[in-house]
């Protein structure tokens, strides 16, 4: 039976819009501040007058952000984040048959494969800061859907379709599709030079490693994921207990004559040795410190898409079969755990955001005041850890509200650490802003002087002896001229 037959459309449809309701969907939070920025600044030059490098220079290696804003001008900002985020699930889950297909021979392992995919994509990966799959449209999603059905073509020999769907990934996401095109050549590359592919890392670019400033390495030092020797044991037990699966099962894969599955999870486990000894060597040294910022640890992300295949398939094989008590016991268990977890994370947001619906968050309702009342060039100080705050939800500042703020502490170093010519920057206005629920009337003035920031964004509750003409039980939005 054909693999793209409309029964397994059908099932993957709904699979996806299984998807969306178990884990959620918003607009304009955690990375989507920084996506969903560029992208108005693409369709509008004039907004974000100030500070743009902060969430623009990442963006030009990649067509993500002139596909969204392309797309958006057709149907507007708002469908335009849900069609792509629902697409890329599903294209995600089409990668995932197509890689199931080859590993299995049953439809019950096949579907069980992806239906743990689907019902996990939001399990955290170890220590890396990173979901299979957010609760929002990322170009790393588009990414990782080009990079599974690049691998499953060239599982089939089918190179030409291979080369288009990895050409798409690097498009959507270079760094990602950088690990995808690693695991491309483990699959494929003769065991003897596969055996002495660490030697690689003697390739790696160590000239330009010294040049770094203190504020660098202030940003770069602060986000713990780059550094695997800071993970909790528990998040060292995401690393080696998926690459221990992944062994064994190469392993009953053998004993069980089933070459396709041996051949996957061997190389597999050759590409998870490499990167890990690569991501030791990059992290680990004082002279490779600014390798750092590349997160080689996040080889994870596209191996635990493999390592959830598999296991599905393998529980779908030996424990489900026919049991359709167990089907709903597993994946129902499952689903309903993850749902209860992004209610818990998103907890004073809509599970769902759908288009058009004003958003239930206070924060945000804030930031949709700030666009609808304020200047464009108004320049924003806040708390640089303000998607840390009390019922903020991660919602971000500039995606929402459409203007310039000071440099913030949760999503500008990782321009910083990519960008070392805007460490000193980063570092001088965070600086400048910490504490600023509690300062006094003439430290805002000198933010205004220093910085141009006019305006200031600070918790409902306090109380600053600023002129706010809009204040919510959240936040408060104040003049600081």
């Amino acid at each position: 039976m054909n693999s793209v037959s409309v029964p397994r459309i059908t099932g993957l449809i709904t699979l996806t819009a299984a998807a969306v309701l178990i884990h959620g969907y918003s607009v304009g939070v955690e990375d989507q501040d920084v996506y969903l920025a560029a992208a108005k600044k693409w369709l509008n030059p004039s907004l974000y007058p100030v500070n743009a490098e902060f969430f623009t220079e990442q963006m030009k290696a990649a067509l993500f952000i002139p596909t969204l804003s392309v797309t958006a001008r057709l149907v507007g900002m708002t469908w335009a984040l849900g069609l792509w985020h629902i697409t890329s699930i599903f294209l995600i889950l089409l990668g995932c048959w197509r890689v199931a297909e080859f590993c299995f021979s049953s439809n019950a392992a096949r579907w069980a494969a992806v239906m743990l995919v689907t019902s996990l994509l939001t399990i955290p990966i170890a220590g890396t800061a990173l979901y299979p799959v957010d609760q929002y449209l990322h170009p790393r999603a588009l990414a990782s859907a080009g990079i599974l059905l690049g691998i499953a073509a060239s599982l089939r020999g089918r190179w030409l379709l291979t080369g288009l769907w990895m050409a798409f990934a690097v498009a959507m996401h270079p760094l990602m599709a950088a690990f995808g095109i690693s695991l491309l050549f483990f699959l494929w590359v003769p065991w003897k030079i596969t055996r002495a592919s660490p030697a690689m890392a003697a390739f790696l670019p160590w000239g330009f490693l010294n040049h770094v400033s203190p504020a660098w390495k202030e940003a770069t030092l602060a986000r713990s994921y780059y550094f695997p020797l800071q993970w909790e044991w528990y998040e060292w037990l995401g690393v080696l207990a998926p690459v221990a699966f992944i062994w064994w099962a190469g392993r009953f894969a053998r004993r069980r004559g089933r070459p396709d599955l041996e051949q996957v999870a061997a190389r597999l486990v050759a590409f998870a040795a490499f990167q890990f000894l690569v991501a030791m060597v990059m992290t680990t040294f004082s002279f490779s410190l600014p390798l750092a910022a590349l997160q080689p640890m996040r080889w994870l992300h596209i191996f635990y898409f493999f390592f959830l295949i598999i296991a599905g398939g393998l529980a779908g094989e030996l424990l489900l079969k026919r049991r359709v008590w167990a089907w709903a016991l597993m994946f129902g268990g499952l689903a309903g755990v993850m749902f209860a977890v992004q209610l818990d994370l998103f907890g004073h947001s809509d599970h769902v955001g759908w288009p058009g619906h004003p958003p239930r968050n206070e924060w945000a309702q804030a930031f949709l005041w700030v666009k609808a009342n304020t200047p464009q060039d108004a320049v924003f100080a806040l708390d640089p850890k303000y998607m840390n705050l009390p019922g903020e939800d991660a919602y971000g500042f500039r995606a929402w509200a459409e203007r310039s703020v000071l440099a913030e502490d949760q999503k500008d170093p990782g321009a910083a650490t990519v960008f070392p010519e805007l460490a000193p920057k980063w570092q001088e206005q965070v600086t400048a802003q910490r504490g600023i629920e509690k300062f006094s009337a003439e430290q805002f003035g000198n933010l205004h002087r220093r910085f141009g920031a006019g305006w200031v964004l600070l918790p409902g509750t306090a109380n600053v002896g600023l002129r706010c003409p809009f204040r919510n039980n959240a936040a408060a939005v104040c003049r600081t001229d």
